[in-house]
C-alpha cells in the first residue's frame, strides 16, 4: 500500500510543478504588464487644438526664467514664487500657497494668450517649452510713452488733498488729527491735517530748494527728486534716475528693469534711459508694467486630455 502512495505522488509531482510554473508566469505577466503600463510605458499623447492642457509656468520680463537680467511677473510654482532670491516685479504679489497650482485651458481658446497656447502644440506631458511674445502679441493697451529731459523742470502745488481713504491707501494708516510726516511719497517731508468736516487730508509739503529727495529706492533702480525752488504755492523740481540695470541698447537708447514710480495718485513706469549713472533723460509709461512689453514663458506640461 505504501508503495502504491508513493506512486501516485509521483505521478502528480510533475503536473503540480507545471501549474505552479504556470500560476508564477502569469502573475508575473499580469504584474509586469501592471507595470508596463502605470510605470514604464511613455504617454506619447501630444497636444493638439482642442485639447485641454494642464501646465505649469514662470513668465518673466527680459530673458528667460534663469537668464541674465529676467524679472519673474506671474507663476505657478510656489517655489519661486516664496524665493526671495529669485527677482521679482514691480507688480508682482505673493498669493498663499494654495493658490500655486497648475494652470489647465483648451489650445486655440481664449483664456489664455494665443501665443502661450500655441506654444504647447505639439508637445506631450513633462516636456518643457520656452516661448517668447513680442510686445504686440502680449497684454497691449492704448499707451504713449513718454521722454523727457532730466533737465525739465516740473511744477506741482505746494498742497494737496487727499480724502482719507487715499491716505490710508498711501501711509497705511488712518489719520484723525495733524501729524508731522517725515518722508512723503515725493521724500520730502509734509504737514498732514485732517478735517473732519468733509472727511479730507491736507498735506502741506515742506521741501528745501537744492535738495534732493528720493522717491523711489528699490531692486530696479532710484529715482530722486531734485527741487529748485520751494517758495510760495508752488514746488519745482528736476528727476534724477540712477542705479538702473541696462538690458538691450538701441542706439541712444537703453532699455531697462522697469523703475515703478508711485505718488500714490499717480503711477508710472520708467522704461528706457540715455546715458549712465544718472539718467540724461528717460522714457516712462502709464499702463501696468506687462502691457506693451515682451514676453517670456517657461512651461512645463503636466497634463494632457
Amino acid at each position: 500500500m505504501a508503495d502504491d502512495d508513493v506512486k501516485v505522488k509521483k505521478e502528480r509531482d510533475p503536473i503540480l510543478m507545471v501549474c505552479f510554473v504556470v500560476f508564477i508566469l502569469a502573475v508575473c505577466a499580469i504584474s509586469g504588464a501592471s507595470i508596463y503600463n502605470n510605470y514604464i510605458k511613455a504617454d506619447t499623447t501630444v497636444a493638439v487644438v482642442g485639447s485641454t492642457v494642464s501646465v505649469d509656468y514662470v513668465g518673466t520680463f527680459y530673458g528667460y526664467h534663469g537668464e541674465e537680467n529676467a524679472v519673474v511677473f506671474d507663476t505657478s510654482f510656489w517655489s519661486v514664487a516664496n524665493d526671495e532670491d529669485i527677482l521679482k516685479s514691480n507688480d508682482f504679489t505673493l498669493r498663499a500657497e494654495s493658490n500655486y497650482t497648475p494652470l489647465s485651458f483648451t489650445v486655440g481658446g481664449t483664456t489664455v494668450l494665443t501665443g502661450f497656447g500655441n506654444a504647447v502644440v505639439g508637445y506631450k506631458v513633462g516636456d518643457t517649452v520656452r516661448v517668447m511674445i513680442p510686445a504686440g502679441e502680449g497684454y497691449t493697451a492704448p499707451s504713449t510713452p513718454v521722454t523727457i529731459n532730466a533737465s525739465t523742470v516740473y511744477t506741482m502745488p505746494a498742497t494737496e488733498i487727499l480724502t482719507a481713504s487715499q491716505f490710508k491707501t498711501i501711509y497705511g494708516y488712518d489719520l484723525k488729527g495733524f501729524q508731522q510726516i517725515e518722508e512723503s511719497v515725493y521724500g520730502w517731508p509734509a504737514a498732514a491735517s485732517y478735517n473732519s468736516a468733509n472727511n479730507t487730508i491736507t498735506m502741506s509739503y515742506q521741501p528745501q530748494a537744492g535738495m534732493s529727495y528720493t522717491a523711489e529706492d528699490g531692486d530696479f533702480g532710484k529715482v530722486a527728486l531734485r527741487v529748485t525752488s520751494a517758495s510760495g504755492n508752488t514746488i519745482s523740481f528736476t528727476y534724477e534716475v540712477s542705479g538702473f540695470t541696462v538690458v538691450s541698447s538701441s542706439g541712444s537708447g537703453q532699455e531697462i528693469q522697469m523703475i515703478m514710480v508711485d505718488f500714490g495718485t499717480q503711477k508710472f513706469y520708467i522704461t528706457e534711459v540715455t546715458g549712465s549713472g544718472i539718467a540724461s533723460s528717460f522714457t516712462y509709461k502709464i499702463v501696468d508694467e506687462r502691457f506693451n512689453k515682451a514676453l517670456y514663458f517657461e512651461i512645463e506640461i503636466v497634463s494632457i486630455n
